[in-house]
């Protein structure tokens, strides 16, 4: 996300050559107002700017546009990286969806993003536009009267793993009262939702200077944005404001896409592990991560029985 002169002129000069030189769009429409207001993404290889898209905020809606990609550097899934940062941004900004007008020989790469047409195609600039639409998570703190939701999800994320049981009340009492539950811990939890349903969570226990990430649960329909990386980054965040040194977690060892996702945010995974001796015969791998940069081994520390795990 760049704003500065050099940068915009370097995003100015891909959209004149995609949009002016490549498609005819007059100078003087496709550079405008909003260009200033807007949050502007950059790819660049090897140095060059090679790609570029914007975001401009109405409401709480993030309208997605001049999205655009040198032709020397398509087929190399630029677009759809800048359109995911698009959307983080969005979604850490709490906005509800975003819209964007697509030409229509675009339109199946924003379907595949999980955009949706809205009305007849019209024209636009003089080419061919269809405006579509994609919900975006909302995260907000975790509420007692989530707690129907929040069993559903976690249920179904153990679903596919043989041997994986949830049962609330002998083992995870805390689900029937999660904002309870976290606020006695004096840790905070969050979830996001999607149309008003919740298909995320993630926790915050502390422990002195070390604080804890807790309960990450994303819904398989709502993976592959993001979403898990958004809620870390949101946890870490809140931990540091709050003076945490570092942050650790404890992942049942079937959960290998959930260890990928940690190790490639900086997570470090310990030689410890930790026999929950629960229904599903729990064992978890230890990870940790320095909130300053730096990774520190620590000892285990175990939740009291009935705390959130």
């Amino acid at each position: 996300m760049n704003t500065e002169p050099d940068d915009l002129r370097a995003v100015f000069a891909v959209r004149h050559t995609v949009f002016v030189a490549g498609q005819g769009v007059p100078p003087e429409i496709e550079r405008d107002g909003f260009d200033a207001e807007a949050i502007h993404m950059l790819a660049e290889t090897d140095g060059t700017t090679v790609g570029t898209g914007r975001l401009v905020v109405r409401g709480d809606v993030g309208v997605v546009g001049r999205m655009a990609v040198l032709s020397s550097a398509r087929g190399a899934g630029i677009g759809t990286a800048i359109l995911a940062a698009l959307e983080q941004h969005a979604v850490a900004a709490g906005l509800a969806g975003t819209e964007l007008h697509a030409q229509l020989p675009a339109r199946r790469f924003y379907e595949r993003a999980g955009y949706v047409a809205i009305g007849s195609a019209y024209l636009e600039a003089g080419l061919e536009h269809i405006t579509m639409r994609k919900p975006l998570p909302v995260i907000r703190p975790v509420a007692d009267l989530d707690s129907p939701a929040l069993i559903e999800l976690i249920e179904a994320c153990w679903a596919p793993y043989p041997g994986c049981v949830l049962d609330v009340d002998a083992e995870e009492p805390w689900l029937r009262a999660p904002a309870t539950a976290y606020a006695g811990l004096q840790g905070a939890m969050w979830v996001a939702t999607l149309d008003g349903e919740v298909v995320a969570c993630v926790g915050l226990k502390p422990h002195g200077k070390q604080a804890e990430l807790k309960s990450l649960y994303v819904a398989p329909a709502a993976r592959r944005r993001g979403l898990g990386g958004q809620l870390i980054r949101l946890v870490e965040d809140a931990a540091r404001r709050l003076g945490h040194r570092r942050m650790e977690l404890w992942s049942d060892t079937r959960f290998t896409d959930a260890h990928r996702l940690y190790e490639r945010l900086g997570y470090r995974r310990l030689p410890d592990i930790r026999e929950l001796h629960d229904q599903s015969q729990s064992i978890e791998y230890h990870y940790l991560k320095g909130l300053d940069g730096s990774i520190l081994q620590t000892g285990e520390s175990r939740s009291p029985a009935g705390a959130p795990t």
